[in-house]
């Protein structure tokens, strides 16, 4: 009865020192956003699909926000 003790907290102790570790890597880089983009700021660029519009850069990517080019 003793082995299976001993079995059962190596056991516990192999997966809090295996999956702890990598349960705190993920959770602490969910929600991160990509860092900005060093060579383009926000703001309003030609869009590559239709010349005749600008689309906005947030910084990070790409919106789905046009505005016509005057």
């Amino acid at each position: 009865m003793g082995a299976v003790w001993l079995l059962l907290l190596i056991l516990l102790v192999v997966l809090g020192v295996i999956v702890l570790p990598i349960a705190l890597i993920v959770r602490s880089s969910s929600g991160r956003r990509p860092p900005a983009s060093a060579s383009l700021a926000p703001g309003w660029y030609p869009d590559h699909a239709n010349p005749a519009l600008l689309r906005w850069f947030d910084g990070y990517q790409w919106t789905n926000q046009t505005h016509p080019r005057h």
